[in-house]
């Protein structure tokens, strides 16, 4: 897996923290505050933790040997087992996604929209049958020779001997990754008549994540995810000179190695805005006036927190959301489809903050977001399910059924909203046996 480069890392870091100790509204935030009386060391741990080996490995031998290749122990479990292990893993993570304070109305335009029933059967696919009869029913993308991966053009399928052929699984939404974006994949790598994969992220248990067009993955594997959409699910069928080339990589790789990928793209990034959005401390007036271009550096921000927000680091998400709102809101929109585009966009920021929000814990600032929503959407039913919950752990009972029947109204049959209101009689009835209990302590001494 390849990493930004450390001057596009650096420059984000600096886009995140300009302004870190003060929040979208210019207060000190609780963490800022937290940090400044005392900052904990670093130790340098990945994001994903250490690995621990088995048993240790002696360096002596291994320095003096010709080569290792360190795999998972093939006689407790095979890879089909692994895979199906982290499958199953993968579909317990998406049903604690349902639990009641991170359901579908909270977490609806951030998570996968895949269905869990076919979350196995898109991950695990039947390969028993040879490429060549898979191919009819399969788009040749990029036509080859097959010999040196050089793309060949306006020549028929016929004739070309190598190259890259595409099945959709599951469609994607919105529009595909340009060159030099970083994209997040998952995948697994089959071998022709060999129904369990030589490689999978799924089995890693973390995502691939590259630079498009710096090749610094296989080239055929960096070619295929520029046709992809984020979400999508695709098959793709590619030729060994996009490969491991002629000669493979004994013994795992054999020599002229066709292989089939399943890929999903998760998450894409648009990582040539960085610079300008570096300029958001400065001054955003003079990063541009156009404003197709301003809506794409607050979609960018955008996706850079839903990026955030999906490795669980909710601080660094809300941050960028606030960002995109603060930009968006120093965007002035010239005719009536402009206005509706920006209207679109600033209210899914609203609504993206409040649900981080809600995870943090902090109502107020979830309330004040759910607000700016329902300004711009009176009705809309994101809001004021969030909203009543905020209102509800403040124990503020009338605002949260305020709140709470006016979704009822729009969506009377729904069952998460059902499920809200009866929590939230719930919450009630313990309120009014609190306060009985404690009159009775008062007037019985």
């Amino acid at each position: 897996m390849t990493k930004l480069n450390q001057t596009s890392e650096q420059t984000l870091h600096e886009l995140l923290n300009d302004d870190a100790d003060l929040d979208e509204y210019g207060e000190w935030t609780e963490e800022a505050a937290a940090r400044a009386k005392a900052k904990q060391e670093i130790n340098g741990e990945e994001e994903y933790g250490h690995v621990k080996l088995r048993q240790p490995i002696d360096m002596q031998t291994l320095c003096s040997s010709k080569g290792q290749i360190l795999e998972l122990d093939q006689t407790e479990l095979d890879p089909a087992e692994l895979a199906r292990a982290a499958t199953q893993m993968a579909m317990d993570d998406i049903k604690e996604n349902q639990h009641v304070n991170t359901d579908r109305y909270i977490n609806d335009e951030l998570k996968s929209t895949i269905p869990p029933r076919d979350l196995f059967n898109h991950r695990l696919i039947d390969n028993t049958q040879d490429f060549d009869d898979q191919l009819g029913g399969m788009k040749h993308l990029i036509k080859t020779n097959g010999h040196d991966g050089v793309p060949l053009d306006g020549i028929p399928s016929s004739e070309a001997a190598g190259g890259i052929w595409k099945k959709v699984i599951y469609e994607g939404v919105g529009e595909t990754p340009s060159l030099g974006s970083t994209v997040r994949v998952h995948y697994n790598a089959y071998f022709e008549l060999n129904d369990e994969p030589y490689d999978s992220t799924y089995i890693r248990r973390r995502p691939c994540e590259f630079q498009l067009g710096k090749f610094n993955v296989l080239p055929g594997l960096d070619l295929a995810v520029r046709t992809m959409q984020r979400r999508e699910r695709a098959k793709f069928i590619i030729s060994s000179d996009l490969l491991y080339g002629e000669h493979g990589c004994p013994p795992r790789i054999p020599s002229k190695a066709w292989s089939l990928f399943v890929i999903e793209l998760i998450s894409w990034i648009d990582y040539t805005l960085v610079e300008k959005l570096n300029q958001l401390k400065t001054n955003d007036d003079e990063i541009t006036e156009d404003f197709d271009e301003r809506m794409r550096i607050a979609q960018t921000l955008r996706d850079m927190g839903n990026d955030e927000y999906a490795k669980h680091n909710l601080e660094r998400s809300v941050r960028y959301y606030a960002k995109g709102k603060q930009f968006l809101l120093k965007t002035t929109p010239t005719n009536e489809h402009q206005t509706i585009q920006r209207k679109e966009l600033l209210l899914k920021l609203y609504l993206n903050s409040a649900q981080c929000y809600l995870k943090l814990r902090n109502c107020e600032r979830t309330i004040k977001n759910c607000n700016e929503a329902l300004q711009l959407d009176p009705k809309n039913i994101k809001a004021l399910f969030r909203i009543s919950i905020a209102y509800r752990t403040l124990q503020q009972f009338d605002q949260a059924r305020s709140h709470l029947n006016m979704a009822i109204q729009i969506e009377p049959y729904n069952a998460e909203i059902i499920d809200e209101a009866q929590r939230l009689d719930r919450a009630i009835d313990q309120q009014k046996k609190n306060e009985q209990k404690l009159y009775y302590r008062m007037f019985n001494k």
